[in-house]
């Protein structure tokens, strides 16, 4: 009988190393984002009671340093003003768990205003294989949602 798969907490530094790693590796997002040069900030708003609890904010994110198909680095914030980046996706964690599971695209969250974007959206939407790739990264952190 094997072990349970170790998961994450959604959003935390360890759920963010795992991601970089997961994104690093995968060959779909290295050759759709082989192009891209700019760091991105993604942040959780809106917290549900557990999730401020646990980490202590009203809400918490990551910049991640993308580069030619890879995360060259990534640091935690609690707000998007901490490290600037051209691209700030933000969305209630709801909204943001919605994404990571797969039950609604990125597209579609940001064309209804599940998402924000701030920023280059041009760049974004012209990326788009390069976006899709990295939100499939998403999915394939093992993830724990605390709410």
């Amino acid at each position: 009988m094997s072990s349970p798969e170790k998961k994450f907490v959604f959003g935390s530094r360890e759920w963010f190393e795992y991601f970089v790693k997961v994104l690093n590796e995968d060959p779909e997002y290295n050759a759709a984002a082989k192009d891209w040069e700019d760091p991105i900030t993604l942040l959780l708003t809106n917290l549900p009671p557990a999730v401020k609890e646990f980490f202590g904010a009203e809400q918490t994110g990551a910049w991640l340093d993308l580069y030619h198909g890879r995360c060259r680095q990534f640091e935690i914030v609690k707000t998007a003003d901490e490290k600037p980046a051209p691209i700030i996706i933000s969305g209630s964690y709801e909204n943001m768990k919605k994404v990571a599971l797969g039950r609604v695209s990125p597209t579609v969250a940001v064309m209804t205003g599940q998402l924000k974007v701030k920023g280059n959206m041009a760049k974004l939407l012209s990326n788009a294989a390069a976006a899709a790739a990295f939100v499939n990264a998403i999915k394939k952190v093992p993830t724990e949602f605390l709410a």
